[in-house]
């Protein structure tokens, strides 16, 4: 018996795999993304000092200046990478998928390469552990599973808050759990003003992640009063950390989601007495709780006793003097490393204790024009990527963690916000309302024809065959 063509013809058409599809990332790979995450919540640079190992300080081995995070996130895209048997044809999918991370993987390379040359391991270190994770992690996260985003903002919810409750003891006891090293130096009791710090390696960096957490806590939409329990313990830990930036940034974006929200509801006239007397009651309790926090609590001393223009506003001032002292070829190709102590002495700042606290500046002064061209072309193109993956909480705690890292020096040395914001962002895609499948528009009589039994639907054709 000859088989049909299709059949016959089967065997003979080869099945080949789309050119670009992106592949699925495995269980371990996912898995391992999570826990280099969970230790960028929970291992410092103030814990591994304790531990005896020199990571953010001169000296020592090249391998213990990377972030061990760093280097888990680094195992799971190879296990990524190597599950199919092609690396490389893997990792050129994942990069025609998803070209904004290959532009910014790219252009990272490069400028630790030319970092390499002009500043040396410390300086290319901290463009690997503040930068570069971030895109490793990103490209095994990209295309993970709703289910897996929802598991990694659970799980990342709940390390925020177990910081943010570490941060509150501290601030209410006046003692450090794990310690606070700037450099070699580790500050000691009696603190002239307490700031929490947690299991975070500054307190500005615990103000960054509160902030991260608020925003994700409001995109997973859980129940109102889980949600309004945690939002004020969040709001308590911003004073515990003491990052006024982070604090005043995060209640004006909260302040204007709440104008913009209210004024929808009032303009599409959805807004009732019951979410009225909701947005109003919510208003009173925060001023109430700040109020108790402020004046009740010394959870709020840092900020309350230094609101004013202290010695780290000047230094945000004094820096951008810098430029001013470099000549034309360190201005192309930015300052060598052992010049840089002397063109911030005669500005007047003193690192470690005061720097450029400008991560923007900081990357232009060590890169130079040339250097920072490649260095913003990189940055972008993985700000405009999280702003396509992100839903509007998402945006907005993008937005703010960048602002607020721009009055730090949080990304110009070694940093792992970028890294946890990356996750942060996936994490709330996994929670982003789903669209609206467009309906397609009915026959007219579809809702009247009655419908016709076999026989008479195939009388018509009988009588056509008889004539």
């Amino acid at each position: 018996m000859t088989p049909p063509a299709s059949r016959a013809l089967r065997p003979l058409i080869p099945s080949r795999r789309p050119p670009y599809a992106p592949p699925v990332a495995p269980r371990l790979s996912v898995a391992l993304a999570m826990l280099s995450l969970a230790m960028q919540l929970t291992i410092s640079a103030n814990l591994l000092m304790i531990m005896g190992i020199h990571y953010d300080i001169p000296g020592g081995s090249p391998i213990v200046k990377i972030n061990p995070a760093t280097y888990v996130a680094v195992l799971a895209l190879a296990i990524r990478l190597f599950e199919g048997g092609d690396p490389f044809g893997t990792l050129m999918r994942l990069f025609a998928a998803n070209r904004l991370i290959a532009t910014f993987v790219i252009a990272f390379i490069s400028c630790i390469a030319y970092s390499l040359i002009t500043i040396g391991v410390t300086g290319s270190a901290a463009l690997i552990d503040s930068y570069l994770s971030a895109g490793i992690l990103l490209l095994v996260l990209c295309d993970i599973s709703i289910a897996e985003r929802r598991v990694l903002g659970a799980v990342m919810l709940s390390l925020y808050m177990l910081n943010v409750v570490i941060a509150i003891t501290e601030s209410l006891t006046r003692h450090l759990l794990v310690g606070l090293y700037i450099g070699t130096y580790q500050y000691k009791a009696p603190f002239q003003v307490f700031r929490g710090v947690a299991l975070y390696d500054h307190p500005l960096t615990g103000a960054m992640m509160t902030s991260m957490a608020i925003f994700l806590l409001l995109q997973m939409r859980l129940r109102p009063l889980f949600t309004t329990v945690l939002l004020g313990l969040s709001l308590v830990g911003l004073f515990a950390f003491g990052g006024r930036a982070a604090l005043v940034a995060t209640v004006a974006a909260l302040l204007a989601l709440g104008a913009w929200f209210l004024a929808l509801d009032l303009l599409n006239r959805r807004l009732t007495a019951l979410k009225l007397a909701a947005i109003l009651g919510g208003l009173v309790l925060s001023f109430a709780l700040a109020w108790f926090v402020i004046t009740q609590t010394s959870i709020a001393d840092r900020i309350v006793s230094q609101d004013y223009v202290d010695t780290s506003a000047k230094v945000r001032e004094i820096q951008f003097l810098v430029p001013g002292l470099m000549d034309f070829r360190e201005i192309l190709l930015g300052i060598e490393v052992n010049r840089m102590p002397q063109l911030l002495s005669e500005v007047g700042l003193h690192p470690p204790f005061t720097g450029i606290e400008n991560f923007w500046l900081v990357a232009f002064v060590n890169l130079g024009l040339i250097g920072f061209s490649v260095y913003l072309l990189g940055f972008m193109s993985l700000m405009i990527d999280l702003w396509r993956r992100s839903p509007l909480f998402g945006r907005v705690m993008l937005v703010v963690v960048i602002m607020v890292a721009s009055t730090s020096n949080s990304l110009g040395a070694k940093s792992n916000v970028l890294f946890v914001l990356t996750g942060a962002l996936v994490a709330c895609s996994g929670y982003a309302e789903p669209r609206r499948a467009p309906i397609a528009a009915k026959p007219r009589s579809a809702g009247f024809a009655r419908p016709v039994p076999p026989h008479r639907a195939l009388t018509p054709l009988a009588s056509l065959s008889r004539k």
